[in-house]
């Protein structure tokens, strides 16, 4: 008979109580094509199957499709069920239970043709579908003026803020696509992309062009974040702060991008990106997907480096870079999700402003300056204690501007815990509005040092210098710099100090001392502090990581051979400790071959504290024997 629509059966079978059957059987018709495609070792992608009212009422339609789909082996989310807004109105209460229960074993719902009835709005507040298909009528409008764009692009703002997926029916052009993914609908539909054909024909394409394929479910969930940013939509940066960015475009310049270790891609910018890309780099983006390529930013751009450095570690940041022309650029950049298969990662991008070149020079470009020395930076302004931080990794010249803030002060006493506990109170006791201002009035500087907390909380050094932009000035500058390594080899050449002059204090007590070592119980790391001439022509380390481990290598080699036997079953970290616990001091004899000759010494090993610390001093020493 040729072409039939829906129009002329369905409500005929509806009428009849079997439409049922009709829906049924699409759905073992669905089932054979699924196997077939996972018998050619093709990846299964969701099928969707629509139901009619009456199906709900002739039978226990939920439980009918259960049955045939754990029948035919098919994972149940690879069928998806479309209801219309008619469908769910006739009885909303039984049908709101029966979507709960598809959504409970594992099937998709879908609203199918959303917006062409007057109650969808109130559906949605009652029943949360996975996702709402957009009535080809809106695409349809678009172009009788802008309503029909400002409805749509707000109507998948809402979607998205819902959390759910959209798809739009009826794509046909070019501009239906580029309109829909800037506003950030999912998935398009339409007879733009093909009109359907039979599976035979899929099949025979698939041989022909193996390299598009189907897409794979495991990168599913990537796609659908990068795939539901409304690159018109400004919450997706400031979350809703709007007032804190200034001179925009008509429309925020925004973009996805994608990167991995040969170069990145754009895979959707909205017209105010390519416009922003192709006035400072020369660079067509009208193809949304090119190939990856090196950075249009330029080799070795710092903006890139903040993009990759946010891609991994998932944070958020601002930034400024100065352009060819001198201007400079406030960007944001922020990860979106890593592609599971390739390992590939996107970020959203966007321009918030720009300061043109013949504005002078700002506080950003001040602090860039500093960036190489300093790995937080804040600029302060004394009379409204307004405050922006910026942040560099350590010894780079890559700025991040971090955020904007409030009350300083107060602000930096909310993030006390970044502090070690031990600093913490005379550290905020002498750092206030007060003392701050009495030391830039008298000594034009001020400066603290103090320990901070990493994140795993390990306690490093650093030390904050303040200084005003100019002097009497309002704003201020402050920069904080890592001197962790510096502040603990002092810690550490005091703690020697005080070790040697203990150990010095112990050798007056006897002359005849060869060698004296302090050493750490726990560990066994040691340090020798003092020789006499013919032990150091022994060669022994001055200092170690396991004294007792060494202690036997080092015996090997210079003890004599008799007695080698009974100093390497004597001499190990368990028998010095248990005799040190048992009797207070460990003592073994042997004899070292000193220039080729043996001579007897003693080797004495005791505890002691300094400070609050217990540590171990052994000392080896010459004795005579009686003849």
């Amino acid at each position: 008979m040729g072409y039939m629509s829906p129009a002329e059966f369905i409500p005929a079978l509806e009428e009849a109580g079997s439409i049922y059957k009709l829906d049924l059987y699409v759905l073992e018709q669905v089932l054979e094509k699924l196997r077939m495609l996972r018998d050619l070792g093709l990846h299964i992608v969701p099928q969707s199957i629509n139901l009619s009212r009456k199906d709900f009422t002739a039978c226990d339609i939920v439980e009918e499709i259960r049955r045939r789909v754990d029948a035919a082996g098919i994972s149940r989310d690879r069928i998806t069920i479309e209801l219309t807004e008619s469908v769910i109105g006739s009885d909303f209460d039984f049908m709101k239970e029966q979507v709960a229960r598809f959504q409970a074993l594992g099937f998709p719902v879908w609203m199918d043709d959303f917006g062409s009835g007057y109650s969808s709005l109130g559906v949605l507040q009652s029943i949360k579908f996975n996702l709402l298909k957009f009535d080809m009528s809106f695409l349809q409008k678009l172009e009788e003026g802008d309503s029909g764009k400002i409805i749509l692009t707000e109507l998948m703002k809402m979607a998205t803020a819902l959390g759910v997926s959209t798809v739009c029916e009826g794509v046909e052009t070019e501009a239906h696509v580029r309109f829909l993914r800037e506003i950030g609908c999912s998935k398009l539909q339409g007879y733009y992309y093909s009109k359907p054909v039979p599976l035979e024909h899929l099949i025979e394409f698939q041989d022909k062009h193996p390299k598009i394929g189907y897409e794979n479910p495991a990168e599913s969930a990537y796609y659908e974040a990068i795939g539901c940013v409304n690159l018109y939509d400004l919450a997706v940066i400031t979350n809703g702060d709007e007032n804190s960015f200034q001179n925009f475009f008509n429309t925020l310049p925004l973009g996805i991008m994608e990167i991995k270790e040969g170069g990145i891609r754009f895979v959707r910018t909205n017209q105010s990106y390519r416009d922003f890309i192709r006035r400072f780099f020369g660079i067509d983006l009208s193809d949304n997907a090119a190939e990856y390529s090196d950075s249009p930013f330029g080799p070795g751009s710092a903006f890139m480096a903040l993009v990759r450095s946010c891609c991994r570690d998932g944070n958020r940041a601002y930034f400024d870079e100065q352009m060819p022309d001198g201007s400079i650029v406030h960007s944001f950049a922020r990860k979106i999700g890593t592609n599971p298969v390739t390992g590939v990662t996107a970020a959203a991008v966007a321009v918030l402003s720009i300061t043109e070149a013949n504005e002078g020079t700002t506080y950003a470009s001040i602090a860039r300056a500093l960036a190489a020395d300093y790995y937080n930076i804040y600029y302060v302004d004394l009379e409204t204690d307004r405050f922006i931080e910026y942040s560099s990794p350590v010894g780079g010249e890559e700025l991040a501007m971090e955020r904007h803030g409030d009350d300083f002060f107060n602000a930096s006493r909310r993030a006390a815990g970044r502090i070690h506990e031990e600093d913490r109170e005379p550290f905020y006791a002498a750092f206030t509005k007060e003392n701050l201002l009495r030391e830039l009035d008298e000594h034009g500087v001020y400066a603290a040092t103090y320990r901070r907390l990493l994140e795993d909380g390990t306690a490093v050094y650093v030390h904050m210098k303040i200084t005003r932009m100019q002097p009497g000035g309002r704003h201020i500058i402050i920069g904080i710099s890592t001197i962790d390594a510096q502040m603990k080899q002092k810690e550490r050449i005091e703690a020697m100090q005080k070790e040697r002059d203990a150990l010095v204090r112990l050798m007056a007590l006897s002359e005849d001392h060869m060698s004296l070592y302090a050493i750490d119980p726990e560990t066994g790391r040691y340090v020798e502090y003092s020789a006499s001439d013919e032990y150091e022509s022994l060669g022994f380390a001055k200092e170690g990581e396991d004294f007792f481990l060494e202690g036997v290598v080092e015996g090997e080699r210079t003890v004599c051979a008799d007695d080698l036997p009974r100093y390497l079953e004597a001499f190990s970290r368990e028998n010095v400790l248990r005799s040190i616990r048992e009797t207070g001091v460990f003592k073994l004899q042997y004899r070292l071959v000193i220039n080729g000759e043996p001579r007897p010494v003693s080797l004495k090993i005791a505890r002691f504290t300094e400070g609050n610390r217990e540590k171990l001093v052994a000392g080896v020493r010459a004795w005579k024997t009686r003849r």
